[in-house]
């Protein structure tokens, strides 16, 4: 047997303990860890493994099918010594004349570029899965490796002539950066088995203690001994473990965490998953650390998955977390995560019933609960001091959409979470100006500004707002778009920063979803009237028109085409269709992109501006549906009959006809609005409040269930849906509050929002025109209290308030002069009676 020796002199005592030929195998029954890379940067407890290191006898290891090269990563903020580097190879072959017996392979490689990794590995000539986990590829193509590695790990079975590893990878090349190879770990003293005791009881589920104790404990044991078995492969699993769940707990989204590693949280997030395959990959179920890995891993790719889809998370998700839960069969956790309903207990079980309470009231009462409860849980327990929420900025701002009821309503703490997230936004380093500083695609661009800035601006009083606006008016005006020779005006990309934009084909187009960037252009000009922001929006509406109202391509007249290209207004570009942009993003393709938000940019600028030339998309759109009001068997693409179809299972289109319908009081098409339109709108144009109920509970369906999906357990989010039909539920509870009927991404329309407000009051609008405004109101407090009103959509002029019972009593009556828009008036609120405010033009 070789002299034992420390890891730092082991390269040394390998050369002087070289057999002979009558002495057998070159090395020992001991763990061998290489730094795979140059030979200039070499890690800790690591023996060289360079291009040159060539097998030879002598020393018992090496290569046998060189690398071509070696590498070094420039990425110091997430990689140490010795995942630094490595070599390169289209296939490698290390040989090590290790003793016979079983044997555990660990060794790190680049992700590259690939998402599901090709690899092929052959232990001694026979391939081995390395079951390592697939992802969904990004939308935009990949142009430079990854940041990210893998591990993996297999068990092998040393021969007579020891171990021979082949990676080889046929469609780039295989780059290795580290290998670890470990006879099987087994305890040998007392003391390593209490050691082992207590890993394997921390790796059970659920878990509870970090395993930092532990991996300082296994630390201090490798140190002592670094070639030894049990604390080599030991070490390396719990410090494996360990790592991953301080980058999915602690690190999260936080920007902070950005900036620590140079990764992005879904790179972090991915890097989690190879990690944790480093661990699992041939584990046994008796495995120590077997159930708080797959833990871990299934439910990082249950997020993953929520957040960009993709088989092989979903697959994956439902693996680990079936497995787990057939282990854990009555865990509440477990059960959420595979759908099934979990109610645990919460001050909204509570609620007691009043009697005079109308149904509706009943229901918005407790639908309102539970989303201040979730909302109040992000501001309160989740959010940092500088504002943010932990998914990502950009994400974090989605959160903002299903708040939008409680912040129309009045709520105090909702308001101070959004005004805080609005602050850590605009201090963002990604942001310059008023708009995200590099140029990408304008949905995850202007997301950060547009979920923030624009509504704050409406409700607030405060100034502040409406000047962060100004910036993107500005960059609209003078950088985004191009007049045309016609006086229209079109985006020139739809993948622009504050100052640059990115003109390379395909992204050369203007596209529906640049609408997204405009709501601060139209916030902006509704609160200040600025006459150059209104007109640039005119020009833009008006080339949105000319567009919709043309046929190139085979596009039904007055549809929205996928993208129109600003240099020579070509409808699409060079692309065949006129409703397949091929821009990367499935969102600039039909049926995602389906002219809906471009309908709400002519339907807020004809409001601006009385242009009436600008209905006549939305004229055409309806007059499609009700040309072709049945759709059989699968009509061809692009053509009228296939939209119509798409319009029929769509909310978008009658949202928007909906406001026109509300905005004008022209009844022409009530017939397909009470067919298609949300049950606000069908409440509005019946007066029957039976519809109601179909607003509040699909969203009571969701919350009174699995709110940790929606708090705690929220990796990503713009993920945490309060309902998964959040895009017709919440927007109608909206409307109940407000009176518009628009998606809180669209422009502003409200009749009415509110101060002040007890957390008791239910609210219902019922009537909106430009003279006049009627709203129930029904308090569950015991005791009488107020609310301030603030009046949006009535002209200037003198008005009557009355507020009456259902008995027909006049409770309050005041006279009100609206001198402006969002006029304060305040409102008596007598406890646990149906009131009715009336606001009506004075005689």
């Amino acid at each position: 047997m070789m002299p034992r020796c420390s890891l730092a002199t082991l390269l040394c005592c390998l050369v002087l303990a070289v057999p002979t030929e009558s002495q057998g195998q070159a090395l020992d029954r001991e763990a061998l860890r290489f730094d795979v890379g140059p030979a200039d940067a070499l890690a800790a407890n690591s023996l060289p493994l360079t291009p040159l290191t060539a097998y030879a006898a002598p020393q018992g290891y090496g290569w046998t099918e060189a690398p071509t090269d070696a590498y070094t990563r420039d990425l110091p903020r997430s990689r140490d010594a010795f995942t630094a580097d490595g070599v390169r190879g289209a296939a490698l072959t290390f040989r090590a004349d290790v003793p016979a017996g079983a044997w555990q392979v660990v060794f790190w490689m680049e992700a590259g570029l690939q998402d599901s990794s090709t690899v092929v590995l052959q232990v001694n000539g026979t391939s081995v899965p390395l079951a390592l986990q697939d992802f969904a590829p990004p939308a935009e193509p990949r142009e430079a490796p990854q940041r990210m590695h893998r591990q993996a790990q297999v068990a092998a079975t040393a021969g007579a002539e020891g171990l021979t590893l082949r990676w080889a990878n046929a469609q780039e090349p295989v780059s290795l950066m580290g290998l670890l190879l470990v006879p099987e770990p087994q305890p040998a003293t007392p003391a390593q088995e209490a050691l082992l005791a207590r890993v394997a009881e921390a790796g059970r589920y659920p878990v509870g203690a970090s395993l930092e104790p532990l991996v300082r404990e296994l630390e201090a044991a490798h140190r002592a001994d670094p070639a030894a078995p049990f604390a080599a492969y030991w070490h390396t699993q719990v410090q494996t473990l360990a790592q991953a769940e301080h980058w999915m707990e602690a690190m999260r989204g936080w920007e902070w965490a950005t900036d620590s590693t140079g990764l992005s949280i879904f790179d972090r997030y991915h890097q989690v998953v190879m990690w944790l395959d480093g661990v699992l990959a041939g584990a046994a179920p008796a495995d120590p650390l077997y159930e708080r890995a797959l833990w871990q891993r299934g439910r990082m790719l249950y997020w993953l998955h929520e957040e960009r889809g993709g088989r092989g998370e979903l697959q994956g998700a439902r693996r680990d977390l079936a497995t787990l839960a057939a282990r854990h069969p009555t865990d509440d956790m477990l059960a959420m995560y595979l759908g099934r309903p979990v109610d645990l207990p919460d001050a909204c079980d509570r609620l007691l019933p009043v009697a005079a309470a109308p149904a509706w009231a009943t229901g918005q009462r407790e639908t309102l609960c539970r989303l201040r409860a979730i909302a109040h849980w992000w501001v309160t327990e989740r959010q940092a001091p500088n504002g943010e929420l932990g998914g990502k900025i950009g994400d974090d701002v989605e959160l903002l959409r299903w708040w939008t009821p409680l912040l129309m309503l009045g709520d105090t703490l909702t308001l101070q979470g959004w005004q805080r997230l609005a602050e850590a936004v605009w201090e963002s380093p990604k942001l310059v100006d008023g708009y995200f500083k590099a140029p990408i695609d304008v949905e995850h661009a202007a997301e950060p500004i547009s979920d923030t800035v624009p509504v704050l601006a409406f409700v607030s009083d405060d100034p502040l707002y409406a000047e962060r606006l100004a910036f993107s008016a500005e960059h609209f005006l003078e950088r985004w778009t191009v007049r045309t020779d016609h006086g229209h005006r079109y985006f020139r990309s739809a993948w622009f920063g504050s100052y640059e934009v990115d003109e390379r084909p395909p992204r050369n187009r203007d596209v529906e979803m640049n609408t997204r960037a405009a709501k601060a252009v139209r916030y902006y000009a509704w609160i200040t009237g600025d006459p150059a922001a209104t007109t640039g929006l005119h020009e833009w509406a008006r080339g949105w028109t000319d567009a919709a109202l043309r046929t190139d391509k085979g596009k039904p007249r007055g549809l929205i085409p996928a993208s129109v290209r600003a240099a020579d207004g070509a409808l699409n570009g060079d692309e065949p269709t006129w409703y397949q942009a091929n821009m990367f993003w499935p969102y600039f393709d039909w049926p995602g992109a389906d002219g809906t938000k471009m309908l709400d940019q002519l339907l807020f600028t004809y409001h601006l501006t009385g242009d009436e030339a600008l209905l006549e998309p939305l004229q055409a759109h309806i007059d499609l549906v009700r040309t072709h009001p049945t759709v059989d068997g699968s009509p061809t693409p692009g053509s009228a009959a296939w939209a119509s179809g798409l319009f029929q299972r769509k909310a978008g289109l009658w949202r928007v006809a909906g406001q026109w319908r509300l905005l004008t009081g022209n009844h022409q098409h009530d017939d397909l609005l009470l067919r298609y339109g949300s049950p606000y709108l069908r409440y509005r144009l019946t007066g029957d409040e039976g519809h109601l109920a179909a607003i509040t509970q699909p969203i009571l369906e969701s919350v009174r269930y699995n709110t940790p999906l929606v708090t705690s357990e929220a990796f990503v989010t713009d993920r945490a849906f309060v309902t998964r039909d959040r895009r017709r539920s919440v927007p109608d509870l909206k409307a109940m509050i407000t009176g518009d009927v628009i998606d809180e991404d669209a422009s502003p329309y409200a009749a009415v929002t509110w101060e002040a407000t007890p957390e008791a009051l239910t609210v219902l609008v019922d009537d909106t025109a430009p003279r006049r405004l009627g709203v129930q109101l029904f308090l569950f407090d015991e005791a009488a209290s107020s609310v301030t009103a603030r009046l949006w959509a009535l002209e200037p002029g003198r008005y009557t308030l009355t507020l009456t019972d259902d008995a027909g009593t006049v409770r309050h009556t005041a006279a009100v002069e609206v001198r402006a828009r969002g006029q304060r008036v305040q409102v008596p609120l007598p406890a646990q009676t149906r009131l009715h405010l009336s606001v009506q033009e004075a005689p």
